[in-house]
């Protein structure tokens, strides 16, 4: 049996936040200067990984008798998620487009029935909250369903700013960890 310490694990994990601080620094820098790239790249990884899990889990459904999980129906998921992976890698800044529009259109959805449940909450507490949430959302949903270039420009910068910003908190925490190790 291994005689581990406590400043001993204080220590590789300070060291392993300080790490992962920095990833985060750098990402978030890389969303903030180039947040196209960024997400295409991100985008294409996604796609890498749906195509794996898809054949993963249809070589895996398939070897499955009948009864458990395998079956024509076990299969239908993972080769949808196959399929996915290879429409995100073949045009990373289109799919990266339709489903931006999408959040497009379910905000504008949303929007829609949060004003529609204010009217229909009309005089009652909050019912003028409802409103204007409603109305928010559904500025946010056109603005993000017709110009869907210019949300992902929006929502990478608000990104890399939140991956900075957490990386530098995450760089102080291990800092701070490894310092307590010394000391114990």
């Amino acid at each position: 049996m291994t005689d581990t310490r406590p400043s001993d694990v204080l220590r590789a994990t300070g060291s392993l936040a300080i790490v992962e601080g920095i990833l985060f620094v750098v990402g978030g820098i890389l969303l903030v200067v180039t947040p196209f790239a960024a997400v295409a790249a991100f985008t294409q990884v996604t796609g890498v990984l749906l195509v794996l899990g898809g054949i993963v889990g249809t070589v895996r459904n398939a070897g499955a008798g009948h009864g458990e999980q395998g079956g024509g129906a076990g299969i239908l998921g993972p080769v949808l998620a196959a399929i996915a992976g290879v429409v995100l890698l073949v045009d990373p800044t289109l799919a990266a487009a339709f489903i931006v529009t999408v959040l497009g259109a379910m905000l504008l959805v949303g929007g829609g029935m949060q004003i529609a449940a204010a009217c229909g909450m009309h005089g009652r507490d909050h019912w003028i909250a409802m409103l204007v949430s409603g109305i928010l959302t559904t500025l946010v949903g056109a603005i993000t369903f017709l110009a869907p270039g210019i949300a992902i420009f929006v929502f990478a910068i608000f990104a890399g700013v939140q991956l900075v910003f957490t990386g530098i908190l995450m760089i102080r925490g291990g800092t701070e960890f490894r310092r307590v190790a010394r000391s114990a």
